[in-house]
């Protein structure tokens, strides 16, 4: 099954426990808490994440993470980006060193017409229509524990 990373998955979940409110800051032990996330794992999520210019860290004792910009104008396909790299889902679809046009795998011509339409739903899904379901899934979490 084709997927996105863990990492990916930890970044749309971190990314929506931080509060919209750009006035409101939202501290990163909250966001692991909240979102089941090791903290050393987070920390370098966060940081990816701040590179991309999708969220602000502020340092001290007010300090804490804003989103950048609202969730609604956040895709995830920058959040794929941000952090499996810009060339995600470029390659091989199985993997492969050498397919290429010249030398197509058995899954090439299949992964050249998938491709696109799946970066096409990564970018047209937002943050804020994720962020329903990652809250629903700590509901669900949190409700079997």
């Amino acid at each position: 099954m084709l997927s996105i990373s863990q990492s990916t998955g930890y970044a749309v979940l971190a990314l929506s426990a931080i509060h919209a409110e750009s006035e409101k800051l939202t501290m990163a032990r909250d966001i692991a808490e909240k979102a089941n996330i090791p903290r050393p794992y987070l920390t370098k999520i966060l940081g990816r994440l701040q590179e991309a210019g999708l969220i602000t860290a502020k340092r001290g004792q007010n300090g804490g993470l804003r989103l950048n910009r609202p969730p609604e104008t956040i895709s995830l396909l920058e959040i794929v980006k941000a952090i499996d790299g810009k060339d995600w889902g470029c390659g091989c679809f199985l993997g492969l060193p050498g397919c290429s046009n010249e030398h197509p795998c058995p899954m090439h011509s299949f992964w050249l017409k998938t491709r696109p339409v799946i970066v096409k739903q990564l970018e047209n899904m937002t943050l804020d229509k994720a962020k329903h379901f990652t809250e629903a899934g700590w509901k669900f979490r949190s409700e079997e524990g």
